[in-house]
């Protein structure tokens, strides 16, 4: 297998580096050619253009963003013609379907798509043991799961019509969590002497949080704190001092917290009644505070 990469940003720069250890990365391209360059010295390979990558690369994934595959696979169906028949292409997208690379399977490229359930920091992200959603005709399919499992992922199928409400899950997991841990840092900061201390004065609870995640059977099951406890007047409490513009934020997250402290049995039917009610009726408590 000869694989290319599309795209020099940080998914495509960490699949680069696992092709290269596992010797069958043939090259790596971006949007403009000076980024090409720097990117074939770094790992390696002979610099390229998307048409000759297409041409000498068995199996090509796109990890541009979103917004860019549709025209980058407009751009190689025109300029590749005659050269796609049999290749395989996969974008890496967790929300988009395979209807953005049909331009290259009308020119005979088989498509799919292979989106790794993981936050991206860079080229040494973590693969192994990370789930991948994969979808596509059957050879795409086949290939997205040859290449998961020689990365060590776990490959799952996510067909088309679900990709939006999958990526959705994903984002409660990844973008949600760190805009909840922003408004943390924001009200800490008055006290610990800016932001910077206030993230380090959190992240012992952040990492605490996310230990008992890794141990618990589901994530509801690791939930602790006042709503866990059924502590209605500190609820109360928070609802009265906390700024305007994050209590729409604190009430959802509280609610559903409310649902998980009831599945759980830490809190009884009247007590999650009397914390739904103040959750969504905030605005009682402010007033009379």
């Amino acid at each position: 297998m000869k694989a290319g990469i599309i795209g020099g940003g940080r998914v495509g720069c960490c699949l680069a580096q696992y092709f290269q250890q596992l010797g069958i990365l043939q090259g790596i391209t971006a949007g403009h050619a000076a980024k090409s360059e720097l990117l074939a010295e770094r790992f390696g390979t002979e610099i390229m253009t998307n048409e000759r990558l297409a041409r000498e690369a068995d199996i090509l994934f796109i990890t541009v963003p979103d917004r860019m595959i549709l025209p980058v696979a407009q751009d190689m169906a025109a300029a590749g013609a005659g050269v796609l028949c049999g290749k395989v292409f996969l974008h890496c997208s967790g929300s988009l379907g395979t209807e953005v690379l049909q331009p290259l399977q009308e020119q005979g490229a088989f498509i799919g798509s292979c989106h790794p359930l993981q936050s991206f920091a860079g080229a040494a992200t973590e693969l192994r043991g990370v789930y991948m959603a994969v979808d596509g005709d059957e050879a795409a399919v086949a290939a997205a799961e040859k290449v998961a499992a020689m990365l060590g992922g776990v490959p799952f199928r996510v067909p088309a019509r679900d990709r939006r409400l999958y990526h959705a899950a994903a984002c409660f997991c990844s973008n949600y969590v760190v805009a909840a841990a922003a408004i943390g840092q924001q009200l800490m900061a008055r006290w610990v002497g800016g932001s910077e201390a206030a993230w380090q004065a959190l992240l012992p609870l952040f990492k605490g949080s996310s230990a008992n995640l890794q141990q618990a059977e589901n994530a509801g099951s690791a939930l602790t704190g006042p709503i866990a406890r059924g502590d209605c007047a500190t609820v109360a409490g928070h609802l009265q001092v906390l700024p305007k513009e994050f209590v729409p934020a604190y009430c959802s997250l509280g609610l559903e917290a409310v649902r998980l402290a009831s599945a759980n049995g830490t809190i009884d039917s009247e007590t999650a009644w009397q914390l739904a009610w103040l959750l969504k009726h905030s605005e009682v408590e402010r007033h009379d505070s």
